[in-house]
């Protein structure tokens, strides 16, 4: 009986290309200032405060949360803004209403310490998910002092979609202005507030 080695073989091949593709360092990055290594959108449940009273409020919904993950190389950052762009799909519009809908939003962070974990989060009122459909897709643009330190789109994806169709602004909310502002505080820098 002949043993069949080609799956095993392709395996192994597989497994050696991923062995052998380089780490991509700070001097062959576009910058060496900020990496995004990841930017995702999920769906997660309003958090329950409880106070000496007791538990107010007992429904929890959903929110739509967009959230960065990123490292810097500078011993500090004056300061990073971080620009959503978040497309949602509704299966069912209302007449007159578009199936697609482009919303942006962004926060700036300041005195950004060095750092291989840091993370911004966006979030959007369940009211406008149920109204305006699922997730397509989202995408980040980092600056700072009016240069892009980094973009990332979730799928993947080479140009800039974002830019076709003007969007919608006054939906996405930073985290103070969530229920999410109080929860993991420390994870976060400081949020520069508009003067």
């Amino acid at each position: 009986m002949k043993k069949n080695t080609t799956g095993w073989m392709l395996g192994v091949i597989g497994f050696g290309l991923l062995l052998t593709v380089p780490e991509i360092t700070w001097a062959q990055a576009a910058n060496n200032v900020l990496r995004i290594r990841r930017v995702e959108a999920t769906m997660v449940r309003t958090p329950v405060y409880q106070l000496q009273e007791g538990i107010r409020g007992t429904r929890t919904r959903e929110w739509l949360e967009v959230r960065t993950e990123y490292e810097t190389a500078p011993e500090w950052l004056n300061d990073a803004t971080f620009t959503y762009y978040i497309l949602l799909r509704n299966s069912r519009p209302q007449q007159g209403e578009s199936e697609f809908n482009l919303f942006t939003g962004e926060v700036t962070y300041m005195n950004i310490a060095r750092t291989r974990s840091g993370v911004s989060t966006v979030f959007m009122h369940p009211s406008t998910v149920e109204r305006f459909g699922g997730i397509e897709r989202v995408a980040v643009v980092i600056s700072s002092q009016g240069r892009v330190l980094g973009m990332e789109s979730n799928p993947s994806s080479k140009e800039r979609w974002w830019e076709r169709v003007t969007p919608r602004t006054g939906f996405v909310l930073n985290r103070l202005q969530s229920p999410f502002a109080m929860v993991d505080v420390d994870s976060y820098e400081a949020i520069k507030l508009s003067e």
